[in-house]
């Protein structure tokens, strides 16, 4: 059995004109929403195994503050460049790689690559919104195998939700 988070960058700042985009950093809404959905995927799901995220910036500094809110040590974060903007064919070609060994991944990365992947596996999202999560199972041995026909949709997750139930706001 596998279990795949797959959770989009926080909230980017464009301050910094003259960045390139592989380079901007998290504002400071990116960085609050990433610390919840890192302390309710702890709650949720516990501590992954491996945290594979994209070299830009923004989706590396996603994946450290998750990384600090799971209890996983940021120096075992795996990046890998061909997750920058990446489409669904790069993303599961990345997540081929991953030793069949972790049972439990935490992929960061972008759009639109991300929502194309969660409809890949028969989840119908317009968007996966910045520092928002989904939760799949795929009833496999090894991550090449992980599949539309194997993926078992658990949760998807809104950092909107999260800031909602934080300032007293009920609505879901």
């Amino acid at each position: 059995m596998k279990k795949l988070i797959v959770m989009r960058h926080g909230k980017s700042s464009w301050d910094y004109a003259h960045l390139d985009d592989h380079d901007r950093p998290l504002n400071e809404r990116g960085k609050k929403n990433t610390a919840k959905m890192g302390v309710y995927l702890l709650q949720k799901t516990g501590k992954p195994e491996l945290i594979l995220s994209s070299s830009a910036e923004r989706a590396y500094a996603t994946a450290v503050i998750a990384a600090e809110n799971m209890g996983y040590p940021k120096e075992q974060i795996v990046t890998d460049k061909e997750l920058y903007l990446a489409w669904v064919e790069e993303i599961l070609q990345c997540l081929s790689r991953v030793p069949n060994t972790v049972s439990y991944c935490l992929i960061v990365g972008h759009n639109p690559g991300l929502t194309l992947l969660i409809n890949h596996f028969g989840v119908t999202l317009d968007n996966l919104p910045t520092a928002s999560a989904a939760c799949f199972e795929f009833d496999v041995q090894a991550w090449k195998d992980i599949s539309p026909e194997n993926a078992r949709f658990q949760w998807l997750k809104q950092a909107k939700e999260i800031e909602m139930r934080d300032s007293g706001d009920t609505r879901e």
